[in-house]
C-alpha cells in the first residue's frame, strides 16, 4: 500500500517540521551505516550465497536486502541533502554506492533464475519429489 504523503507548504495541514539540521543528518547517516556495517557481516557469514557454510538462504538473501536498502538510503541522503554536506566528497560516494545496490540487484536477479533453472531440471530429471529447499528465493513448489 502507497504511503500519503502530506504536503509540507499547507499551512492549515498544521505546524510546521523543524528544518533538518547537520546534527540530525549526520545521526541518521550514522544509523545508516551502522546497519550497512551489520548487513555485510552478516553478508559474509552467510557466506553471501547459496554455496555458503552460513545459516541458511533466507539469511543471505535477507543480508543482500539490508545491504541494497542502507546504501540506497545513504545514497538518497546524501543527494537530498547535498547542500548540507562536503559535496566533493557527498558526490564522490554516491556512484559507488549506486554501484553496490545495483551489482546486489544483479545477485538477487541471478539467485532467482538459478532457483527457476534448478526448479526445471529437476522437473526434467523425471524426479517424483521436488526439493523442499532451494537455492534462491523460490518456496521449492512448482
Amino acid at each position: 500500500m502507497a504511503q500519503q504523503h502530506h504536503d509540507l507548504t499547507d499551512s492549515a495541514a498544521g505546524p510546521a517540521a523543524p528544518p533538518v539540521t547537520g546534527e540530525a543528518l549526520a545521526g541518521y547517516l550514522r544509523g545508516q551505516a551502522t546497519e550497512f556495517l551489520r548487513a555485510l557481516r552478516l553478508h559474509r557469514e552467510t557466506g553471501g550465497g547459496p554455496s555458503g557454510s552460513g545459516g541458511g538462504t533466507a539469511d543471505a538473501v535477507d543480508a543482500a536486502r539490508a545491504l541494497r536498502r542502507s546504501a540506497r538510503r545513504i545514497s538518497a541522503s546524501l543527494h537530498t541533502f547535498r547542500p548540507l554536506l562536503d559535496p566533493g566528497w557527498s558526490e564522490e560516494i554516491r556512484p559507488e554506492l549506486a554501484w553496490l545496490s545495483g551489482t546486489l540487484a544483479l545477485e538477487h536477479a541471478c539467485e532467482s533464475r538459478l532457483d527457476r533453472l534448478l526448479l526445471a531440471l529437476h522437473r526434467l530429471s523425471g524426479a517424483t519429489t521436488v526439493p523442499t529447499q532451494t537455492i534462491g528465493t523460490g518456496t521449492g513448489t512448482s
